[in-house]
C-alpha cells in the first residue's frame, strides 16, 4: 500500500533527522570546540539544529569556534543538504543492494516528471553533482583568498611567504564551498563575506544558486545536454525561468529601495544580496545597514520563495509560486484551465501549492509575533518577523538578533528551523498518502467571491 510507504517514509525521514540533531548536539558539547572551552548545552543544541537544518544562524561567530567544532559543523552541514531521502538511498546503493520497490515507489510519488526506473538514477548523482559544485567552488575561493586585499581575510599577495596561510585559505575555501552550495549561511570569516574579494563573491552566489536549483532541474539538464530528452521537462522550465525572474526582480527592488537609505547598493551587492536571500545567509556589506525597512520587506519575500524542491534551499519553493501565480493569472484572463508553457496543470496541484503559501504565511506571522512576544522588548518588531522567516525558510539571515535571544526565544527558533526543514517533505508526504479516488460525486454549487 502507499500509505504505509509514505508512513514508512515519514518516519525514516524524521528519525534521521532526529538522530543527527542529537550526534551533532553531543558533539558540539564537547570542551575543545571552543577556544574558551565551556560553550552552553542550549547553544549546541541551537548549532546542531542551524548546522542540520542548513539555515546559518548562530548564537556566537563561526570563527570562535575551533578547527574541530568547524569540522563537526561543515559534516552535520553536509549530511543535512543531502537530505534523508536522498541520503538514504545513496547508502543503500552504495551497499550494492540497490533501492527497495517501496523506497523507488515512494521517491517516484513526490515527483511526477521521473518514471520509476529513472527515479534510482537520479539518486546516485545527487552526491557526484554536490562534490563536483563544491569541489570548483573551493578552487575558484581559494584562488580569490590568495587575491584578496591584505588588510581583509585570507591570503594576500604580501603573505606568499607565510606556508600556514596556505593551510588557513584551503579550510576557508572548503568551509565557504560546501556552505555555499547547501545554502547555509556559516561563514569562517569574521562579518561573512564583506572582507572578501569579488571572486569569493561572485563563486559563492553561483553556488548558492547552484544548489538551489534542485537535483531534478540538475537531471533533466543532463539528459539534455546528452540528447536524451529534446525539450525539457516542464518542472525544470518552470524553476529556471522563475529562479531568473526573482533574481532579476530582487536584484532591481534592492537597488531602487537601498536608494532611502542614504547609500545605495551598487549593482553587483544588490545581485548579490538577492541570490543570498533565497535561503542562503551570506552577506557582502558589512553589518545590517542595508537593512532598511523596504529592502527587508523585499528580502523577506524572497527568503520566503526560497528555491526549488530537491534542492539544499528552503522556504514554500518558487515551484509553489509560480504555480499560484499562473492560478491568479489564468483566472484573469477567463480561463477554466491552469496553464504553463502551453501545458494543463493539474488541480490536486494548484491545491498543494495553495496549501503550502498559506501554512508558510500562517507560520511567518505567527512565528515573528509570538518571537517577538517571548523576548525582550528592546527587540523591535521587524527584526523579529526578520529572524522569523529566516529561521522558517533555513537562510541564516539576521539583523544582529540571534545573539540577543533568551533561552525560550532560542527554543522557539530552534522549532521553527526544524519546522522549515522537516515541514514541507513530510505535508507533501501527508497529502500524497491522503490522496484517494473519490467514490461519490456531489452536486456542484456555486459561491459568491467578492
Amino acid at each position: 500500500m502507499l500509505i504505509s510507504h509514505v508512513k514508512r517514509g515519514q518516519l525514516i525521514f524524521l528519525a534521521t533527522f532526529a538522530a543527527m540533531i542529537v550526534c551533532g548536539t553531543a558533539l558540539l558539547s564537547l570542551p575543545f570546540v571552543t577556544a574558551e572551552g565551556n560553550f552552553p548545552l542550549i547553544n549546541s543544541f541551537f548549532m546542531a539544529v542551524s548546522a542540520v537544518c542548513v539555515t546559518g544562524l548562530a548564537t556566537n561567530e563561526i570563527c570562535e569556534f575551533s578547527f574541530a567544532g568547524q569540522l563537526i559543523l561543515l559534516i552535520l552541514v553536509q549530511l543535512g543538504a543531502i537530505g534523508i531521502m536522498t541520503l538514504s538511498a545513496s547508502i543503500l546503493l552504495s551497499l550494492g543492494r540497490g533501492l527497495s520497490f517501496s523506497n523507488t515507489l515512494m521517491l517516484s510519488n513526490l515527483n511526477d516528471n521521473f518514471t520509476l526506473r529513472g527515479t534510482e538514477g537520479l539518486t546516485k548523482i545527487v552526491v557526484r553533482y554536490a562534490l563536483v559544485c563544491e569541489g570548483v567552488g573551493a578552487v575558484l575561493i581559494y584562488i580569490g583568498l590568495m587575491f584578496n586585499d591584505p588588510t581583509g581575510p585570507g591570503f594576500g599577495v604580501s603573505e606568499l611567504l607565510l606556508p600556514e596561510r596556505y593551510l588557513t585559505n584551503a579550510w576557508y575555501a572548503l568551509f565557504l564551498s560546501v556552505n555555499g552550495f547547501c545554502n547555509a549561511g556559516f561563514s569562517p570569516i569574521p562579518g561573512s563575506l564583506w572582507k572578501t574579494n569579488e571572486l569569493v563573491q561572485l563563486t559563492m552566489a553561483v553556488l548558492v544558486i547552484l544548489g538551489g536549483l534542485g537535483i531534478y532541474v540538475i537531471y533533466d539538464l543532463l539528459e539534455w545536454f546528452n540528447k536524451r530528452r529534446y525539450s525539457l521537462r516542464l518542472h525544470s522550465k518552470v524553476v529556471l525561468s522563475t529562479s531568473a525572474i526573482l533574481l532579476a526582480a530582487g536584484t532591481f527592488l534592492v537597488m531602487v529601495l537601498s536608494l532611502d537609505h542614504g547609500t545605495p547598493l551598487s549593482f553587483f551587492d544588490a545581485f548579490c544580496l538577492s541570490a543570498f536571500s533565497r535561503t542562503a545567509g551570506f552577506s557582502t556589506l558589512q553589518g545590517t545597514a542595508f537593512l532598511s525597512p523596504g529592502v527587508a520587506l523585499v528580502v523577506m519575500v524572497l527568503m520566503l520563495l526560497g528555491g526549488a524542491p530537491g534542492s539544499t534551499a528552503g522556504g514554500m519553493k518558487v515551484t509553489t509560486a509560480a504555480v499560484a501565480f499562473a492560478a491568479f493569472r489564468n483566472t484573469l484572463k477567463g480561463n477554466h484551465e491552469v496553464l504553463i508553457f502551453k501545458r494543463s496543470v493539474g488541480m490536486e496541484v494548484v491545491l498543494r501549492a495553495f496549501t503550502m503559501m498559506i501554512i508558510f504565511l500562517m507560520l511567518f506571522f505567527a512565528g515573528g509575533t509570538i518571537l517577538h512576544m517571548i523576548n525582550p522588548s528592546d527587540i523591535p518588531l521587524l527584526d523579529s518577523m526578520f529572524e522569523a522567516a529566516s529561521a522558517i525558510t533555513t537562510t541564516g539571515l539576521s539583523m544582529g538578533v540571534t545573539g540577543k535571544l533568551n533561552a525560550d526565544g532560542k527554543l522557539f527558533v530552534i522549532l521553527l528551523m526544524i519546522i522549515g526543514r522537516l515541514g514541507p517533505f513530510t505535508i507533501l508526504l501527508f497529502l500524497l498518502g491522503r490522496e484517494k479516488p473519490g467514490q461519490l460525486k456531489y452536486p456542484t454549487e456555486r459561491i459568491i467571491i467578492g
